[in-house]
């Protein structure tokens, strides 16, 4: 089998301080990518100009025409412009340890079959570093279908791949549909990934070859609010019509549990949440609904007062 060519994908804005790292650390990988698509979405901080400087032959500076929130159509425009047939990402404030690559390319020879390939990332705080939390089954080497893939991300609240640890077929993608640009500011990932793996299996392996640093400069997922109903919600409806009754009750799961992070999230604005309750499956979704409940209903000062001693006490434990 051919060496995968991997084409990456880095949407770029206001993130000089960090940008060179993490450009340094996809050309330091043994298994060396095929180009870099950096996608710039009209920085204001020099960003541009020192992506620019480095005059690389294998780094594609691209503009954004139309401006906007999210990395979303960046990534997108990346991706149409990409000559590889394997797409990793990487955002601009995070790193890659120098074997990511080479474990996904490892992956992917073990399973050519496969759609998407991940690994394990590390969660980088100022203070101190914590390992994705991965299901029981995650902990070898191991190709998830979908309904598997399901079960990994409700084992642990937590979906199996993120964005800075992945690798998906460049016309998977395509088919899929891309990122959900202009419908979205949250979520956007996890909502392609879920259309992804409807169409083939993934790859997992445990290795941590990643980096996502938490308390970076400009994060969108801290200067956005989450309360709207959560995007991948009517991708896993339309999924439902072709799903087995296995996977039509793991979406089933998979809605509830997403609902109730946005309306746990919905507890720290003084806005309300739109999340309606008919959009969440009873009975099994009673517990969220009950979350839905309290946060459309209690006044905002309990609720924020009440999500902050939540996250006290969570950090505390």
């Amino acid at each position: 089998m051919a060496q995968p060519r991997f084409s990456v994908v880095m949407p770029l804005y206001n993130k000089a301080s960090h940008v060179r790292a993490a450009i340094e650390s996809v050309f330091a990988q043994t298994c060396a990518p095929h180009e870099l698509l950096v996608v710039d979405n009209r920085s204001t901080d020099g960003s541009r100009e020192a992506v620019a400087a480095l005059q690389d032959p294998r780094i594609h500076l691209l503009d954004l025409p139309t401006p906007g929130p999210g990395g979303y159509a960046g990534r997108n425009l990346g991706i149409r412009e990409a000559s590889g047939d394997w797409i990793a990402f990487l955002d601009a404030d995070d790193l890659w340890y120098a074997d990511h690559l080479a474990v996904l390319a490892a992956g992917i020879a073990a399973d050519p079959t496969v759609t998407a390939a991940a690994t394990r990332f590390d969660h980088v705080f100022a203070t101190h570093h914590k390992a994705q939390r991965i299901a029981a089954g995650l902990s070898e080497s191991c190709t998830l279908d979908f309904a598997r893939f399901l079960e990994a991300w409700l084992a642990v609240r937590e979906c199996p791949m993120w964005t800075g640890a992945i690798a998906i077929r460049r016309d998977a993608l395509f088919e899929a549909g891309l990122f959900p640009e202009g419908k979205a500011v949250r979520g956007g990932d996890k909502d392609l990934w879920l259309r992804v793996m409807a169409l083939g299996k993934l790859r997992y392996e445990p290795q941590a070859t990643a980096a996502f640093h938490r308390d970076s400069e400009n994060k969108v997922s801290k200067s956005t609010t989450t309360l709207e109903l959560p995007c991948l919600v009517p991708t896993a409806h339309a999924l439902m019509s072709k799903a087995s009754t296995r996977e039509v009750a793991l979406l089933r799961r998979l809605v509830n549990q997403e609902i109730a992070h946005y309306a746990r999230y919905a507890m720290k604005y003084p806005s309300t949440t739109e999340i309606r309750l008919r959009d969440v499956y009873l009975p099994e979704g009673i517990r969220t609904a009950a979350l839905l409940l309290a946060a459309k209903l209690i006044p905002a000062s309990l609720r924020q007062g009440s999500y902050a001693l939540r996250n006290r006490l969570l950090a505390r434990a």
